[in-house]
């Protein structure tokens, strides 16, 4: 879906946009989140909310049609056929190199920060916080070259460096490589190896060597320990 500048639905994407300001592109697959950030930028004259996408096909089309300079999007895509998470994030870094990324997210996970932050997003907001009302300037901040972290987030990680533990070794398990914790995100999502192997373009081999790789780091030794362990992570 593309939108001018009040909002409203428009019929293509020729003509949307502005030479000047902050040209923003929204992805999230739940649409009461989508209005939410619409909402929280249609009074802030520089910031116009060029396209906005409820899949990952919608957000797609939409950065490759429409000019982009910081892209809010979620983390997880919830019943989308193609790869989200991590996986989607490098393949949009790969891709735009010089886009602005905004994170959004459900999971209060420092390893999850941690990855994404070292595959070079530039801002990280719970979906838990209250820093949405602040999202217009949080948006100018992250254009202007600064990195973002949420309050709740930067306390975790606050919390992680007071008690002596450096973040790469936080109570949520760190010694998970990044594949492996993608890995574990798709399974607490009910799917199958054969399932994740076929959303994440990856063999049924190679994703069962990694799924045995997180039962092993997280003294799992049936599916009902991982399973309890991974609901703890997530």
């Amino acid at each position: 879906m593309a939108y001018g500048k009040d909002n409203t639905q428009a019929k293509g994407l020729d003509g949307l946009f502005h030479r000047s300001g902050i040209n923003v592109i929204v992805a999230d697959d739940h649409p009461v989140v989508v209005l939410g950030i619409c909402k929280a930028l249609e009074d802030a004259p520089d910031l116009h909310l060029v396209a906005a996408a409820t899949s990952i096909t919608e957000l797609r089309l939409a950065l490759s049609q429409a000019p982009c300079d910081v892209l809010i999007c979620d983390y997880s895509f919830e019943n989308d056929g193609q790869p989200d998470g991590l996986q989607l994030l490098e393949r949009i870094r790969r891709e735009f190199p010089q886009l602005k990324i905004i994170l959004l997210t459900a999971y209060d996970d420092l390893l999850i920060v941690q990855y994404a932050l070292r595959a070079g997003i530039n801002g990280f907001l719970s979906k838990n916080s209250n820093e949405f009302t602040k999202l217009p300037d949080v948006i100018r901040r992250v254009f202007g070259g600064e990195r973002y972290l949420d309050p709740s987030t930067s306390s975790l990680i606050i919390g992680q460096l007071a008690n002596g533990v450096p973040l790469s070794q936080s109570l949520t398990p760190a010694t998970l490589t990044m594949r492996e914790t993608e890995v574990a995100r798709l399974l607490t999502k009910g799917m199958s190896v054969t399932e994740i192997a076929q959303h994440t373009n990856r063999s049924v081999k190679t994703i069962s060597a990694q799924k045995k790789g997180v039962m092993t780091k997280l003294g799992a030794s049936n599916d009902i320990e991982l399973a309890n362990a991974l609901n703890r992570m997530f």
